[in-house]
């Protein structure tokens, strides 16, 4: 019973959610062969603020204050 989770900035559409939900359930299926009825997926959304993706916070690259 496979259990995704997904971790993405917030601000997409409820659309948008449903279609990303459709397509891990797919990919899912396509790549281990699990029944979608017992595929779960959970999104959670953060706002951008709290996400640091390759040192970058709000889109400004992290300065070390301290090296070694």
């Amino acid at each position: 019973m496979p259990f995704i989770e997904c971790h993405i900035k917030n601000g997409l559409t409820q659309v948008q959610r449903e279609q990303l939900i459709k397509d891990i359930i797919q990919v899912t299926h396509d790549s281990i062969g699990s029944d979608p009825k017992i595929i779960n997926v959970i999104l959670h959304e953060h706002p951008a603020g709290n996400i640091s993706i390759s040192s970058r916070i709000n889109g400004e690259d992290f300065k070390l204050t301290k090296t070694g």
